[in-house]
């Protein structure tokens, strides 16, 4: 016997005479048994709630048995190690089969004072010395042997409550470790795989459910981080490009703006030198119209010139006439000199000279009417070129008439083209402003996705670390994208992204 075993017996007060008393108790007893078991067995049969745990009548046989087998060696007060490893086993069997303590303690107490019942009436007849002697140290260490045995079996069943609940705490435990550990992909096994108590079973689904929810919960955060991965990266992508093309457009917009204040300016100069233009056509169209009153005076005075000539003509006939008849009367005068003789000699020297005079007169008359109808000629001549030039004068007065009026409307459109322009060029100045400030702005909104990106590769880092089941791997974070409205099914074990 062990010293834990003696121990135990002390404590109880089964050593010594008390164990003797027990033997013979036992000796009493032992026959009574079978009926004793009877009537217990019979009694669970009619109790629905006992009866459940014997479901026929051969496994009754077998637990009758064991129970017989068991108090035989209770009663033999040997308390050999057979029968702490009976009351052991007894005890450990009771949470398996989820015996409560109501029933083990409410038959036991029917079964120990059947025993006590039949003793008396069996063996109260007995002689009064007999009787006296020993029947009370009988049921004393009857009673003392059967709390024994309630001790053992009860301290079994804790232990072996005990040791299904550290069994269940060290499933949990490990369970717990690796979640903590970031994997959630071993649930806890059932008891049919595994050495998890049937009574603890619940805890055991409410974990693996709890297990459950949590894995598709990070396989959809994985899926989820994954698309945002590749969202942050297109993001990202787009924001540079932007940032890039914004740069770009912001610098071809400066440079615009500044051709177009150049064009501007040019456009300026162009409405000024226009106005100047048509000033100096309408200057001209007015000298144009006054050299056509000059011109109109010229061909009048060249008229006047023309009819003086006419005259001068007239005249210079009348004194070639004049010269004629003079002519006429100096060979008149010269044929009656000649007549008179030498008293008419110095007539004939004057007729002579008169006639001399006349022919020079009437010379000179030629030549100078030869000389007005020359000037007559170009006089004439004058006259028609003057009026050519009138003509040429008048259609020229009247382009740069035309000329005037297409130059002022030059002039108003380059002076409207120029308010224009400079209305555009104010305009474009602001957007050069406002594309500098969205720029100032992409830039921004770029280093925004970048750190967007970066805090988003260390969730999907962060979150790929645990490890869950899911039903496929994905190769790359746009097929974990893809797949991201679909719900996860568990089944393949999937690792980081």
């Amino acid at each position: 016997m062990s010293p834990e075993h003696a121990k135990v017996l002390s404590k109880f007060g089964l050593n010594g005479e008390a164990r003797g008393y027990l033997t013979k108790g036992g000796e009493l007893i032992v026959p009574l048994l079978p009926e004793v078991l009877d009537h217990f067995y019979a009694i669970i049969t009619e109790d629905p709630e006992t009866a459940r745990f014997f479901p026929d009548k051969a496994l009754m046989e077998r637990a009758k048995a064991g129970q017989q087998r068991h108090w035989e060696m209770l009663l033999s007060g040997e308390f050999s190690e057979a029968y702490f490893a009976s009351a052991y086993r007894i005890g450990r069997i009771h949470p398996k089969i989820g015996l409560p303590f109501l029933f083990y303690l409410s038959g036991y107490a029917n079964v120990t004072s059947h025993i006590q019942e039949l003793l008396l009436k069996k063996y109260g007849g007995l002689s009064g010395a007999w009787r006296y002697r020993n029947l009370p140290a009988i049921l004393t260490a009857l009673t003392r042997a059967f709390a024994l045995d309630t001790h053992i079996i009860l301290d079994a069943h804790f232990a072996a409550e005990r040791e299904e609940q550290e069994a269940a705490f060290r499933h949990l435990i490990d369970g717990i470790s690796r979640m903590a550990a970031r994997d959630m992909t071993a649930p806890i096994p059932s008891p049919k795989d595994s050495d998890f108590p049937e009574r603890f079973n619940p805890v055991r689904e409410s974990f693996n459910g709890l297990m459950q929810t949590l894995r598709e919960t990070m396989v959809s955060v994985q899926d989820t981080a994954n698309s945002l991965h590749v969202i942050a990266n297109e993001v990202a992508q787009s924001a540079e490009d932007l940032s890039k093309r914004t740069e770009s457009q912001a610098a071809t917009l400066e440079e615009t703006a500044a051709a177009l204040e150049e064009i501007t300016v040019s456009m300026r100069s162009s409405a000024e030198a226009t106005a100047a233009t048509n000033r100096t056509v309408s200057e001209t169209r007015i000298h144009a119209e006054q050299g056509t009153d000059v011109v109109k005076n010229a061909i009048q005075k060249m008229q006047e010139i023309e009819e003086s000539s006419s005259r001068i003509s007239q005249i210079i006939s009348v004194i070639d006439d004049i010269a004629f008849q003079t002519n006429l009367l100096a060979l008149n005068a010269g044929v009656e000199a000649a007549r008179a003789g030498e008293s008419g000699r110095g007539f004939v020297v004057v007729a002579s000279e008169v006639r001399s005079l006349a022919q020079k007169t009437t010379e000179s008359a030629n030549e100078i009417k030869t000389l007005i109808n020359v000037s007559s000629a170009h006089v004439e001549s004058g006259v028609a070129l003057v009026d050519e030039t009138g003509s040429a004068l008048d259609r020229m007065v009247a382009d740069i008439k035309r000329t005037s009026e297409l130059t002022g409307d030059v002039a108003s459109s380059a002076q409207e083209q120029s308010t224009g322009l400079s209305e555009i060029n104010t305009g474009v100045v602001q957007l050069d402003q406002v594309t500098q400030q969205n720029a100032a702005m992409v830039e921004q909104t770029t280093a925004a996705a970048l750190s967007m990106r970066q805090e988003v590769s260390m969730l999907a880092e962060l979150v790929g670390s645990f490890q869950v089941t899911r039903k496929e791997k994905y190769a790359t974070a746009e097929d974990a994208s893809k797949d991201h409205a679909r719900p996860p099914e568990l089944q393949v074990v999937g690792g980081k992204p």
